[in-house]
């Protein structure tokens, strides 16, 4: 949960009501189902991300890796376990990867074992070949067909003298997928007087909540545990799994597997940081990477707004923090600049509130307002008293706000490193129904939607076996009306039939029916939807692990088999809403006589080549950009003839990742993306 230490004026004009926080909650559970191969192979590939960010810690003052498995290693003693389910949920996974109950009993199985989790594979820890923990609630729920219950659970640690340390900090490795609400049920529980009280913090870590998401594999996690350890003599701490409060019920299917438990001292006093920095209010409504200037904040309304996310990582309170937003132009000059000051920025062991906030947010209105497209630049600097910041180099973070002529859009276009696939439907040969859209609202009157643009995936489009197949969808703007959620709020909609071309040919507009007047404060939900079973799978291109503002939806198949709208999913899919009456880049570009083609080789490494046509001389140029939309490269190619070119370029300095590349002819663009190996 956030809390906002400061909130401006400028805030006022966001005044209603918060949208998306009520479309969290739901009367439905996700259905189960299992993980796809594809989402198994980017938990793993978020789990070595995640592992360069694990924060570490000074002395160690207790270790777990469970090679003994509930008995404990190292003469700490032995770990307890309750569930309410006849201490049959959590598992030993032993050295051989045979599970173990706590009274010694062989599961006989590879964990996870349930009917919807045995294609998940191990828990990546530092350690898995000696031994480690899992809650396997679906393996004890399997079969599902014999019924299955709600479950609750605790793993509890030994005594742990802390009575000469002021710093205690819990780390410890992780994995988790849950059903059927987002709010992660997953916690740690500390207590300092044997058990009569406990004190609860959220144990899911930089995961963003979502039901039946993977985490990553592994996602080490850091919890600061002072407020209750710190010289005490008698803790001890237990991995709980419980229905989360927000909903009481609704958690019964998946894992959580732990290992790897280190409890060390922080031995840094000073160390400011910057958690998060958004250009908009996340918490009451959205922020967006793409803003129309028809919907951009007048200065004179604060202008962009800043949230500034942040947190003390040393032991001691930082007094009189400056903070300072900038505004810069794509060239790096500062266009605006503003700065308020935090009195105390409290540690997390002598926070006002036990847990302490996981961060705190301050808001501040710029008071900038751009007077012309293009990207720029917002820039956030912690400034603290003190000169001994353990780590400076994270007290500054930076992101790209882009501003177009009528784009509206959340995504990272440079970033799309997921495809979002529906489920495979219990007929036969057909896939569930499916969407993907994003909330839009509106800061100003005036405006009229004309259409969206859709990143469709490669697969979109094809059968079951990977053919080509057809398929019908609607595109739909909803006037969200927050009394009764996405799907029952009325709507406009077109219809198509998807033509295979459209598969990785970049955003692709799909125009309205009619234009659609939009009003000021007004919340609109834009979507592309195959309402029906189908042979061809409706697929959407994602930024992964994006959504921090929850104005992503998804359509999924609830509990009671009815199809609805979820709200609060991990991820940004690439539909923008488009604020003017225009034809598509690719039409406009060959409307003009111009084409684009894929660059070859993709992926590179070394030399690739870009080619492209022309039907009549034109003045040339092409950019390269990277992930955060920044220029990296601009190649003059001066005014070329009619007919075939060719353009070398030299990648081998890039880093790996994906990129952008674009041709401009007589200021007429068309992008294309490429990945570099």
């Amino acid at each position: 949960m956030k809390h906002l230490t400061l909130t401006l004026g400028a805030l006022c004009i966001f005044a209603f009501a918060s949208a998306q926080r009520l479309e969290t909650l739901h009367s439905f559970a996700h259905k189960i189902t299992s993980a796809t191969q594809a989402e198994v192979a980017n938990s793993l590939l978020a789990g070595e991300e995640a592992r360069s960010t694990q924060r570490g810690g000074g002395n160690i003052l207790f270790s777990e890796d469970f090679s003994s498995g509930f008995d404990g290693v190292n003469g700490n003693g032995a770990w307890t376990t309750i569930d309410n389910a006849n201490d049959s949920l959590w598992i030993w996974i032993s050295p051989d990867n045979t599970g173990f109950y706590h009274n010694g009993d062989a599961t006989g199985e590879v964990h996870p074992a349930g009917e919807y989790s045995g294609n998940t594979g191990t828990l990546e820890s530092e350690t898995p070949d000696n031994g480690w923990m899992i809650f396997d609630c679906d393996y004890f729920s399997t079969p599902i067909a014999d019924g299955y219950q709600d479950t609750d659970g605790s793993l509890t640690s030994p005594l742990i003298d802390f009575t000469n340390d002021g710093s205690v900090i819990l780390n410890w490795d992780q994995y988790f997928r849950y059903c059927c609400y987002n709010y992660a049920p997953i916690y740690v529980d500390v207590t300092n007087d044997g058990g009569m009280t406990w004190t609860t913090f959220d144990a899911h870590g930089s995961f963003t909540e979502s039901a039946n998401t993977a985490s990553a594999n592994p996602l080490p996690t850091t919890l600061d545990i002072s407020c209750v350890a710190a010289y005490n003599d008698s803790v001890q701490l237990r991995f709980s799994y419980m229905q989360a409060p927000e909903v009481g019920t609704g958690y019964s299917h998946y894992y959580w597997g732990i290992d790897d438990v280190v409890i060390s001292s922080n031995e840094n006093a000073d160390d400011l940081a910057m958690v998060q920095l958004t250009n908009g209010d996340i918490w009451n409504v959205w922020e967006y990477r793409v803003t129309p200037m028809e919907q951009k904040i007048a200065a004179g309304d604060g202008g962009v707004l800043a949230g500034v996310l942040y947190r003390n990582n040393g032991t001691e309170n930082q007094e009189n923090v400056e903070v300072l937003v900038e505004v810069l132009s794509e060239e790096g000059d500062v266009l605006a600049s503003v700065s308020e000051t935090i009195p105390t920025v409290y540690s997390f062991a002598n926070g006002l509130n036990c847990p302490a906030n996981s961060q705190d947010t301050i808001y501040i209105a710029t008071g900038w307002e751009p007077s012309a497209t293009g990207n720029y630049i917002l820039r956030s600097t912690l400034i603290s008293g003190s000169s001994t910041d353990a780590t400076p180099e994270d007290n500054t973070m930076s992101k790209v706000m882009v501003y177009t002529d009528d784009e509206y859009g959340h995504d990272d276009e440079a970033a799309l490193d997921g495809e979002m696939f529906p489920r495979e439907s219990d007929i036969e040969g057909l896939y569930d129904p499916s969407g993907q859209g994003a909330f839009y609202h509106m800061v100003n009157g005036g405006s009229t939607a004309y259409g969206i643009t859709v990143d469709f995936g490669a697969s979109c489009g094809l059968n079951i076996d990977g053919d080509e197949a057809e398929l019908e969808f609607e595109t739909r703007l909803y006037f969200y009306d927050n009394t009764v959620g996405i799907t029952d709020s009325p709507f406009e909609s077109a219809f198509w039939t998807y033509d295979p071309a459209w598969s990785n040919a970049g955003a692709y507009y799909l125009a309205f029916e009619d234009p659609i007047e939009l009003d000021a404060d007004a919340v609109y939900f834009a979507a592309v939807i195959a309402e029906y079973e189908s042979d061809g799978g409706l697929t959407v291109n994602a930024q992964l692990n994006s959504d921090t503002d929850n104005s992503t939806g998804e359509f999924n198949q609830a509990g009671d088999g009815s199809f609805v709208w979820f709200g609060s999913q991990a991820y940004s899919p690439a539909v923008r809403l488009i604020l003017s009456e225009r034809v598509g880049v690719d039409e406009i570009a060959n409307l003009n006589g111009i084409n684009l083609n894929q660059n070859i080789p993709n992926p590179a490494s070394n030399v690739t080549t870009f080619s492209f046509d022309l039907n009549q001389s034109r003045s040339v140029q092409f950019e390269i950009r990277d992930l955060s939309g920044r220029v990296i490269t601009r190649l003059e190619e001066g005014t070329l003839g009619a007919g075939a070119h060719t353009v070398t370029y030299d990648v081998s300095a890039l880093s790996s990742g994906l990129y952008t590349y674009t041709l401009i002819a007589d200021g007429i663009s068309i992008t294309k993306k490429m990945v570099i190996r």
